[in-house]
This record gives C-alpha cells, sequence and structure tokens, in this order.
C-alpha cells in the first residue's frame, strides 16, 4: 500500500468526499461524517461494504489507526442506505465511548441496552427490547451472552464485534 505524508492523506480523503466516486452514496456517508479520515481508513470501509457475499470482514489494523473510525464509516453507510438494524457488541467500559462517538462524529443516534434498560422495556410492554428502532442497539459481550436468544431474533442488517479478539 502507498505510504502518504498527512497532508496527501489529508488531500485525497477531501478529494474523495468532493469528487465523489462510483459510490455515490458512500461519498454522501464521508462528507457527512465530521472526521478527519485517512485514506487506508476510507480503503477499510470500502471493503467491508465490497464484500456482499462474505459473512463478514475482520478490520485488523494495528493500534491506533483507525478501526472505530472505519466501522463507523461501515455503519454510517448502511444508515445511510436504510439498513438500520445494527447491533454492536462492545466491551463494557466501551459502550458509552461508542455511543457519544456514533453522535459526535457520524450523528447516529444509539442506546445501550443493559440489564436495567431491557428489564425496564419488558414491563413497560416491550416483548423483544433488542428490535427497537431508535438507532444502533450497543451492548456488552457479557449482555449479549446472556441475552443470546434474543439477539437472535432479529434479522441484523449489520453486526459489529469491537475488540473481537477477547471473544
Amino acid at each position: 500500500m502507498t505510504e502518504y505524508l498527512p497532508i496527501q492523506a489529508h488531500y485525497h480523503a477531501h478529494r474523495l468526499t468532493v469528487a465523489g466516486t462510483a459510490e455515490d452514496a458512500f461519498t454522501r456517508s464521508l462528507t457527512s461524517a465530521r472526521v478527519e479520515m485517512n485514506p487506508h481508513q476510507v480503503d477499510a470501509a470500502l471493503f467491508a461494504l465490497k464484500s456482499p457475499y462474505a459473512k463478514g470482514v475482520l478490520l485488523a489494523d494495528e493500534v491506533g489507526l483507525g478501526k472505530t473510525i472505519e466501522a463507523g464509516l461501515v455503519i454510517s453507510q448502511k444508515w445511510a442506505e436504510h439498513k438500520q438494524r445494527i447491533l454492536l457488541v462492545v466491551p463494557a467500559s466501551l459502550r458509552k465511548q461508542w455511543q457519544q462517538e456514533l453522535f459526535e462524529k457520524f450523528s447516529i443516534k444509539s442506546h445501550i441496552l443493559e440489564a436495567k434498560t431491557y428489564n425496564d422495556m419488558k414491563k413497560a410492554g416491550q416483548h423483544r427490547p433488542f428490535e427497537v428502532g431508535g438507532g444502533v442497539v450497543i451492548c456488552s459481550y457479557e449482555f449479549a451472552a446472556r441475552k443470546a436468544d434474543d439477539i437472535r431474533r432479529p434479522k441484523w442488517d449489520l453486526v459489529i464485534f469491537d475488540e473481537a479478539h477477547r471473544c
């Protein structure tokens, strides 16, 4: 892969957002993001989005290279395509951080589903808390394991496992 200087990376990312690519919908996702992207992040997101027949992709860059941004771009694109049944399974300590980053960088709302919110929704008459719309569903690995049957019911458009090496 070509090495870019920071200014070149910024230029190429900007050029992609302004000039567009064959994937016009993806360009709209790029332009709405409030984050400075690097070309390798855009490439990784495009790779993930262009793999419709794969059962998934693994984004495994080195620490600090922006896997969260890559995943956010994929989420943003799916959201723009109205494929909004998105589940994000993360370590418990990262739930709030993911929620903030999705909103601040990509203007995507999400809600954290944990034991208290799950039980409150059940008491309020919502029999399938994982199927409530209004944003990306974020839960911890531990909670997902306890509610595995509930997680299997919805037909998810996208499921992301952050820090999947912990599985």
